[in-house]
C-alpha cells in the first residue's frame, strides 16, 4: 500500500466511518493532525492531496453507501504545504443527495450565468461610487489576494457566491470568518483603519444568517448582497 492509500484508509476508518455512524454531518479534517498521527515527516502536501482527491471521496462513498450515506468535499482552506490546511466535508443521506443533485447543479449553472465575480465587482463599484479592483496586499509579510481593493480609499474585501441549501452553512461561515480575520490582520500590520467589505451573491439567506449569528464579533464589517437583477441590498 502506497502512502496516499495509507492516508486515505486511515482517515476513512478513524474519522469518516465512526463519525458518520454517530450522526455527524459536517466533518472537518486538519492536515497537520493527520500528518502527526501517522508519524510522517515533511509530507503535508501528500496528506492534503490524498484527502482532497476524487479517489478518497469514491473510497468513502463505497463504504458509506452501505449506511445510506454519501460524502462530499465542500471546502479546502489553506496552502497544500501548511499543517493548518483544513478540509471540510459534508455527510448526507444518500436519497436526499440524489434528489437534490440535479436541481443543485442546475441552480449553480444558472447562478454562474447570471452573476460572477467580475460582474459583482462592477456592480459594487458603481454602488459605492468608486473603482474597486482585484489585488494582492501584504498582510504581515505574506501576500493575500482580495477581490475588492482600493488602496487610496483604504477599502478591502472579498466577493463570495454561495448556493448551499442546507440548514447550517458551516463551511461558508468558516470561509467568511477566515477572510474577516485576514482583513483585521491587515489593519493591525499596516496600523491603518480599512473599510472591510463582503459582497455576496447566490443565496442571500446564508449571508443574512451569518450576519445575525456572528453580529457581536463582526464590528464594522459591511455585508452587501447582489440580487439576480443586479440590485444591491445592504445586509449589515
Amino acid at each position: 500500500m502506497n502512502l496516499a492509500d495509507k492516508i486515505r484508509e486511515y482517515v476513512l476508518n478513524e474519522y469518516v466511518l465512526p463519525l458518520a455512524r454517530r450522526g455527524v454531518r459536517t466533518l472537518i479534517i486538519k492536515a497537520g493532525k493527520i500528518h502527526y498521527e501517522l508519524g510522517l515527516e515533511n509530507r503535508v502536501p501528500a496528506v492534503v492531496s490524498a484527502l482532497s482527491s476524487k479517489k478518497f471521496i469514491d473510497l468513502c462513498n463505497e463504504k458509506l453507501e452501505k449506511l445510506g450515506l454519501t460524502i462530499k468535499l465542500v471546502r479546502k482552506g489553506g496552502s497544500a504545504q501548511s499543517t493548518t490546511t483544513t478540509l471540510v466535508y459534508t455527510i448526507d443521506r444518500l436519497e436526499k443527495a440524489r434528489a437534490l443533485a440535479k436541481p443543485s447543479q442546475r441552480q449553480t449553472k444558472e447562478t454562474k450565468k447570471s452573476m460572477n465575480e467580475e460582474k459583482a465587482r462592477r456592480i459594487i463599484s458603481e454602488y459605492l461610487g468608486m473603482p474597486l479592483y482585484k489585488a494582492k496586499l501584504n498582510v504581515c509579510g505574506k501576500y493575500k489576494e482580495f477581490d475588492i481593493v482600493n488602496t487610496g480609499s483604504r477599502i478591502v474585501g472579498d466577493i463570495k457566491g454561495f448556493t448551499f441549501k442546507g440548514q447550517v452553512a458551516s463551511a461558508e461561515y468558516s470561509n467568511l470568518i477566515e477572510y474577516l480575520f485576514i482583513m483585521e490582520r491587515l489593519e493591525k500590520c499596516t496600523g491603518e483603519k480599512w473599510r472591510k467589505i463582503i459582497v455576496g451573491y447566490g443565496r442571500r439567506k446564508i449571508f443574512e444568517d451569518f450576519a445575525r449569528r456572528y453580529n457581536p464579533w463582526l464590528e464594522d464589517l459591511e455585508i452587501y448582497f447582489i440580487e439576480e437583477d443586479g440590485s444591491v441590498r445592504r445586509i449589515r
